[in-house]
């Protein structure tokens, strides 16, 4: 999908084999493109697009940041990023009432397409994500962070386990009106979650990006939204950076505007 391209913000940070970068071109988009059809449809999904390619109309808004494996010139990792300095329409609000949130005071960073190849993922590509991330929160002056974390099962009992159990550690908020809508609503949610028990050792049940967020002061806010296509449960996270993990600003050196 060819579309006009100028990022909002550019920025580039060399690490030894890695360069963590801003797309600056179309090649640059595509290169992500292609990280994420084989992350989301080939190894996610077992499917294919023609293109080799995954996008959608979100893509022309935002800025995409790249890990840049040097060695082979190739995506490794990406994050579509869309701000509201830039943008009024977010992929979260396909899924979630987002309308109340959006309205508070303090510019917002949409965190999404989030992927890593699998040869690298480790720690390492984790703290150069956050590495870029964090350049791009100081140079966009943002105060929250958001997006939806997908929870690859289908299962109602592990999903609404998971939940309680961030409720029993003060990590999911009924605030802001955040809920799915339309066809992501499931049935009964409510009814669920309050008749769910916490699961034990359920950290080791998130996904490691999910945990990442938790870890940096997210909150989980609202019910689940199921997505069908992906076959996953989508949670969503706000992350106010004035709030952020002492250790996770220390390290990465991010500042809420």
């Amino acid at each position: 999908m060819s579309f006009d391209y100028k990022p909002n913000f550019t920025l580039s940070i060399q690490a030894e084999d890695f360069e963590v970068k801003i797309a600056e071109t179309q090649a640059d988009i595509e290169n992500a493109q292609r990280l994420r059809h084989e992350i989301f449809l080939e190894e996610g999904l077992g499917r294919r697009h023609e293109t080799g390619l995954d996008f959608d109309d979100y893509d022309q808004i935002a800025d995409h940041l790249m890990i840049i494996y040097k060695p082979s010139g190739t995506a490794v990792g990406t994050y579509r990023l869309i701000h509201t300095k830039f943008a009024n329409k977010f992929y979260s609000q396909n899924e979630f009432s987002l309308d109340d949130f959006l309205k508070i005071e303090g510019d917002k960073l949409e965190m999404g397409r989030a992927c890593t190849h699998a040869d690298f993922r480790n720690g390492r590509t984790m703290d150069l994500l956050w590495q870029g991330l964090s350049e791009y929160i100081n140079i966009s002056g943002t105060r929250y962070l958001f997006g939806c974390s997908s929870v690859n099962t289908t299962d109602q009992a592990v999903m609404f386990s998971l939940l309680k159990s961030l409720h029993k550690k003060e990590q999911f908020k009924l605030e802001h009106g955040i809920n799915p809508i339309g066809q992501y609503m499931w049935p009964k949610a409510t009814e669920l979650f309050e008749a769910a028990q916490p699961m034990p050792g359920f950290v080791k049940e998130l996904p490691p990006l999910l945990r990442s967020y938790l870890h940096a002061g997210s909150f989980v806010y609202g019910m689940p939204a199921f997505d069908e296509d992906f076959a996953c449960f989508d949670l969503f996270t706000i992350l106010d950076l004035r709030k952020l993990n002492k250790k996770f600003q220390a390290r990465y050196g991010a500042q809420a505007g």
